[in-house]
C-alpha cells in the first residue's frame, strides 16, 4: 500500500502532474517544533538545478502543512503536507504509449487503464519531495539521540568516489549538493555528466550511506529485522534496483576467517563487514549501506515502445524533461527514507 512504518507511520498520496502530492506523518510527539529551514535546505538538495544533468523540470517544492501543527509546534495528531504541482507539462504523456523501463505497460495492465500517466503518475520520482520531508523530520528527531545520517555518490557509471571508512572514526565533511568524499573528482563527474546529457542517453549510479551512534539492539526479527525494514523503504524509491550492508555482495568471495569483524574491548570490532547489523540487530558500529539506482529509463533516443491500445510495438525516441542521472539528487532521497526507518525502529526498541 502506500504507508509505511509501525510507531511512525508516513503515508505518500498524489501524481507527478496532479494538482499536488502530499504525506501524512503519524507518530510525531506532541509538543515538538520542526525547523522548517532545515526541511527546505534538504528539499534543496533533491531540487534539480544543482548539478549538470538533472531535469528541466523546475518546481520549487512550496509545501503547505495543513493539519497536526498548532502555534509551531506539533498536536500529537497526524501532521499532511501538501506540495502544489505547478510547473507541468503534460503533452508528452497523453498518447497511449508504454515507454521502456518505465511502470507505464505494467500500472495500464494492473489498473485497467485507469491510472494518471501524465509524467509517471505515481510511480515518479516528483514524489519524492514528500519522502524528503518526512525524512527531514524524521532526521532532526533523531539528532535528539545524537543520530546522523549521510551518504555520498559512491559512483556514476564507472566512474567511482572514495569509500566511507567502514568504522567512521571521522564523520567527513561533505558538499551538500554534490556530496563526494573525494571533492577532487568533481570536475570529472561534470564531464561526464556533460557527455551523457549530450548523447539523449542517461546512466545509473550508487550512493553510499552511513546512519552513525546508532545505539545497540535497535531491530525486531525476524520479519522487523534492520535489514529488512530499511531495504524495504529504500526499494520503494524510484529507481532502486539494489541494495547491500557492509560488504554486502562482496562476502560471497570470501572466507569466514576474513569476513567476521573481530572483537575489540567494550563491544566494538576492528573491522565493519556486517555493516553495524547482526542478526537483524544493530551491534554499535555504524549502519553502512549502498544503493544502486538504475539509469533514468527516458532516453531521447529511438527504441521500441508499444502502443497500449493495439499492444504493436513502435519505434519512437521518447519526449519529456528527465534527469540524465538520478544522483546526486538521490542522496538526500536515500538519507530520508532511512531517517524514517531508523526513527520508526528506534521506537519500537524504545516501546519494548
Amino acid at each position: 500500500m502506500n504507508t509505511y512504518g509501525k510507531n511512525f507511520r508516513f503515508s505518500i498520496f498524489g501524481e507527478s502532474h496532479g494538482d499536488c502530492i502530499g504525506c501524512t506523518i503519524d507518530g510525531l510527539p506532541a509538543g515538538f517544533a520542526p525547523d522548517f529551514d532545515f526541511v527546505s535546505r534538504e528539499l534543496s538538495r533533491r531540487s534539480p538545478g544543482a548539478y549538470i544533468g538533472s531535469t528541466a523540470r523546475r518546481e520549487r517544492d512550496e509545501y503547505k502543512v495543513i493539519s497536526g501543527m498548532y502555534n509551531g509546534r506539533t498536536t500529537g495528531m497526524p501532521l499532511t503536507v501538501i506540495f502544489p504541482n505547478n510547473d507541468v507539462d503534460s503533452s508528452p504523456y497523453i498518447n497511449n504509449i508504454a515507454r521502456p523501463g518505465h511502470a507505464d505497460f505494467a500500472a495500464y495492465r494492473k489498473y485497467h487503464g485507469y491510472n494518471d500517466p501524465r509524467g509517471g503518475g505515481a510511480f515518479s520520482g516528483r514524489l519524492t519531495a514528500a519522502l524528503v520531508f518526512a525524512g527531514a523530520i524524521a532526521k532532526q528527531l533523531l539528532s535528539k539521540s545524537g543520530i546522523e545520517v549521510i551518504s555520498h555518490v559512491a559512483s556514476i557509471g564507472h566512474m567511482t568516489d572514495s569509500k566511507f571508512d567502514p568504522v567512521m572514526k571521522e564523520i567527513p565533511d561533505l558538499d551538500p549538493a554534490f556530496p563526494l568524499v573525494d571533492n577532487s573528482l568533481r570536475s570529472e563527474f561534470d564531464a561526464m555528466l556533460t557527455s551523457v546529457r549530450e548523447a539523449g542517453d542517461s546512466i545509473g549510479g550508487t550512493v553510499e550511506a552511513a546512519a552513525v551512534n546508532i545505539p545497540v539492539g535497535v531491530g525486531e526479527p525476524y520479519f522487523r529485522g534492520f535489514e529488512s525494514c530499511l531495504a524495504s523503504i529504500l526499494y520503494s524509491i524510484p529507481g532502486v534496483h539494489g541494495v547491500e550492508f557492509g560488504a554486502g555482495f562482496a562476502f560471497s568471495g570470501m572466507r569466514g576467517s576474513e569476513a567476521n569483524d573481530q572483537y575489540l574491548y567494550g563491544g566494538n570490532t576492528s573491522t565493519n563487514n556486517s555493516g553495524g547489523i547482526n542478526g537483524g540487530i544493530s551491534n554499535g558500529m555504524p549502519i553502512i549501506f549502498r544503493v544502486a539506482f538504475r539509469p533514468v529509463p527516458t532516453v531521447f533516443t529511438e527504441q521500441s515502445m508499444l502502443d497500449l491500445e493495439t499492444s504493436e510495438p513502435i519505434l519512437a525516441a521518447a519526449k519529456g524533461r528527465h534527469d540524465a542521472c538520478i544522483l546526486p539528487r538521490g542522496c538526500v532521497i536515500v538519507e530520508c527514507a532511512a531517517a524514517i526507518c531508523i526513527y520508526d525502529l528506534l521506537l519500537q526498541t524504545k516501546l519494548n
